[in-house]
């Protein structure tokens, strides 16, 4: 019998990193005080949601901003604290970690031949989100960043894991990273929809089934749950 479940999928409030525009994949920030109103913005919109399940990756600026979001939340009795999992950490991105994000675009895109290229977003423009994780893999001097087969190899199994947990009908908590949720858009809507790129405590809702991901909200932070 197939089973699907609801997953609101939020990007974590913002930190440091993030406001001083630097590479931040595995490396970890502190959210700031506008990364906290974050949190706490898309608390006050699914306080009144009953979810079955909460998680996290394992990463504090994803599992603090899970905790706000529970900490306002009416509806889930007893659910205070979320699982985190280290499936839904960011794309990790190596030796370019923490450096500044235009920087190394504008770098990654010279070393490519490509013209015009001042952020992430105009990398993926043109060598989709797959190509550019990969591209990162190759010209990072470690070869530390992950490729698209690493990073959907631990994205998947991390789906996999919700799956055994949950029951049709279920609503489920997750609060991941930015990148990961354009992945995601890119891999089940399109690469249209992913050059979107997801703010600080939006949230977007999908419908997960045994093999499948629907998107049906993306980015949204004004919508009441």
């Amino acid at each position: 019998m197939s089973m699907t479940f609801n997953l609101y999928l939020v990007r974590h409030g913002e930190t440091y990193l993030n406001k001083y525009d630097r590479m931040q994949g595995w490396s970890d920030a502190p959210l700031t005080t506008s990364g906290i109103e974050d949190a706490q913005a898309a608390g006050e919109r699914l306080q009144g949601v009953q979810f079955a399940q909460a998680y996290s990756s394992d990463l504090s600026r994803a599992r603090d901003t899970a905790r706000a979001i529970l900490e306002q939340n009416r509806a889930s009795t007893g659910l205070t604290e979320p699982e985190q999992l280290a499936a839904f950490r960011e794309v990790f991105f190596g030796g370019f970690e923490a450096l500044k994000g235009p920087k190394v675009a504008a770098e990654v895109g010279q070393q490519l031949g490509l013209a015009n290229i001042k952020s992430y977003g105009d990398l993926t423009t043109q060598l989709t989100m797959n190509g550019t994780m990969d591209a990162f893999k190759e010209l990072d001097p470690y070869h530390d960043a992950e490729d698209a087969d690493e990073f959907w190899t631990r994205v998947q199994a991390g789906f996999e894991y919700i799956r055994q947990h949950a029951q049709d009908g279920d609503n489920i908590l997750l609060v991941a990273h930015g990148t990961l949720i354009r992945n995601l858009v890119s891999q089940y809507e399109s690469d249209q929809a992913a050059e979107e790129k997801p703010v600080n405590g939006m949230i977007s809702v999908w419908q997960v089934s045994d093999q499948d991901l629907s998107l049906k909200a993306y980015n949204d932070t004004t919508t009441i749950w």
